[in-house]
């Protein structure tokens, strides 16, 4: 194939998002897509959204365009456990290579789905259909991406706000206290549903329960909404155990990725009953709110709660705080933005230290 017939099938390959919260089974979601032999879709890149802040503007790539592209890719952001020096499945020269041969009329969306047609899976692949994302990172920019991808399809994952709470508090993403991290899961998927609403053929909703409940018919709806073939063979994803050590350091992989060495298991379903005190799950209900009905979640507690209300405010006055602060950041040259993203401030310190429980 010349190079400009793979150009043309790149750019015509469909892209699809998995968006929605840390810890709601994402990173099986897309396990079981990386096991799929027809779909591409890397470990997690957080640069998507900056890249296209500082590129998404050109249409007319030059070779110095395409270098400073290129060094982009491997700027890192504040995440524990992503090192872009080490990104699985990727390597540099031959990316390098590949954007380099690139000058001319291209759009971003071009370039993005170029650097994924060079990731190599653990798992065989045939004729690729499909380019997958995921990354939680960014789920909050849903209506971004459903710009800039005008063709992409998005699957919203999600799980029950007491069992993503619960799970939460066993990692370090973010700060460890329940009405911050409730709150964050009401915005999200308020956010993420209403760009739904205004495109309700590009998304679908799975709730992480019915997936881990019955994966084959979960999976094989998710498949025809993708327009990807089944295949049953991905369910046997937990056997590439030896590729996935090879790829991340032991402790990464024991506190972040060892459930994916086990085939899918429901037992996580409802853990917030023996993880969460009462007082948490008091919390997470009131901070919900009616979010949990709408997301098919039953609270335990619906009655508010004043009291509950007085000590959930300052936690979630930062959470939004945060919210407008994200808004402005974005709005500040590539620079500036991406300094400020590794830069955490007084304020976020001291907070962090204030609200941790």
């Amino acid at each position: 194939m010349s190079p400009v017939q793979d150009m043309d099938r790149i750019c015509k390959t469909p892209l699809f998002f998995i968006v929605g919260r840390p810890r709601t089974g994402s990173t099986l979601l897309r396990t079981l897509f990386d096991a799929h032999p027809n779909v591409t879709i890397p470990q997690e890149w957080p640069m998507l959204l900056a890249l296209y802040r500082k590129f998404g503007h050109i249409r007319h790539w030059k070779k110095k365009d395409l270098e400073e592209f290129n060094q982009a890719l491997y700027q890192r952001l504040r995440i524990p456990y992503w090192e872009i020096t080490n990104w699985p499945g990727f390597n540099s020269t031959e990316i390098r290579n590949a954007l380099l041969s690139c000058e001319g009329e291209h759009s971003f969306e071009t370039l993005f789905k170029l650097v994924y047609s060079h990731y190599h899976s653990y798992f065989p692949k045939e004729k690729i259909l499909l380019f997958g994302d995921k990354n939680p990172a960014y789920s909050n920019q849903a209506e971004l991406l459903a710009q800039i991808f005008p063709s992409a399809r998005f699957i919203h994952l999600t799980r029950d706000y007491r069992d993503n709470l619960a799970s939460m508090l066993n990692v370090d993403f973010e700060m460890p206290n329940a009405a911050l991290l409730t709150y964050r899961w009401r915005y999200s998927w308020e956010k993420i549903e209403k760009v739904a609403a205004a495109n309700p053929d590009r998304f679908l909703r799975v709730r992480y329960e019915d997936l881990v409940s019955d994966a084959p018919a979960k999976f094989g709806e998710i498949c025809r909404f993708l327009d990807v073939p089944y295949d049953p063979s991905i369910f046997e994803f937990y056997k590439k155990q030896e590729e996935i050590e090879r790829s991340f350091p032991k402790e990464v992989i024991n506190h972040y990725f060892r459930s994916l060495f086990n085939p899918i298991d429901p037992s996580r379903v409802g853990i917030y009953r023996k993880e969460l005190n009462s007082l948490q799950i008091r919390i997470a209900d009131q901070v919900a709110g009616s979010t949990a009905r709408k997301a098919g979640y039953e609270r335990d507690y619906k009655r508010f709660n004043p009291l509950v209300f007085i000590w959930t405010l300052p936690a979630i006055l930062y959470a939004k705080w945060l919210v407008n602060v994200g808004w402005m950041v974005g709005l500040l040259p590539y620079s500036i933005m991406m300094w400020l993203l590794n830069k955490p401030s007084v304020i976020v310190k001291w907070y962090t230290k204030l609200l941790k429980h």
